[in-house]
């Protein structure tokens, strides 16, 4: 009985999880959906382009739910004054929004890893994310340097939902 347990709690542990592909998208105008059809992705690092007249900026983050919470966040940092410095991206759409510069936006999907399991040390989530910040030109780069030594925030998570 304790190997059929084992041979199960291993199998679920270190099963890969994969897209829901029969639903990747819940948008009501599929042509608005800002990942192209895949905004219900999740174990995602995104990319976002901001686009003006005069050059490019991007900034990268990681989602481990769902993309569309992550953007629904985002969006509400880019309407709310009192959100500004949530992140990087949203002090850069403020700073173009207070000197009246149109802007283009543009996400898509960077990568897809794993989310932090508990009892690893490390998540590879977060190691994506910072491996895109790494290589990226960083005169276009909105992210900061001294997130490549932040804490994994998903580890936190899962210890938090574990003790309630």
């Amino acid at each position: 009985m304790t190997g059929i347990i084992r041979q199960h709690s291993s199998k679920v542990l270190n099963a890969t999880e994969t897209p829901n592909e029969a639903r990747l998208c819940n948008c009501r105008n599929k042509q608005t959906c800002p990942l192209d059809g895949k905004c219900l992705s999740s174990c995602i690092v995104y990319r976002a382009e901001v686009i003006n007249d005069n050059n490019t900026k991007i900034y990268y983050g990681a989602s481990e739910g769902e993309f569309k919470t992550r953007y629904n966040n985002h969006i509400k940092s880019f309407r709310h004054k009192k959100y500004c410095s949530e992140t990087e991206l949203s002090k850069h759409i403020w700073n173009l929004k207070d000197n009246n510069i149109n802007y283009t936006l543009r996400w898509s999907i960077e990568s897809f890893a794993s989310p932090y399991k508990c009892g690893s040390k490390r998540c590879d989530l977060c190691l994506t994310e910072k491996l895109c910040i790494i290589k990226a030109d960083t005169r276009h780069l909105l992210n900061k340097r001294n997130e490549l030594i932040s804490k994994c925030r998903h580890k936190n998570k899962h210890l938090l939902s574990n003790l309630k």
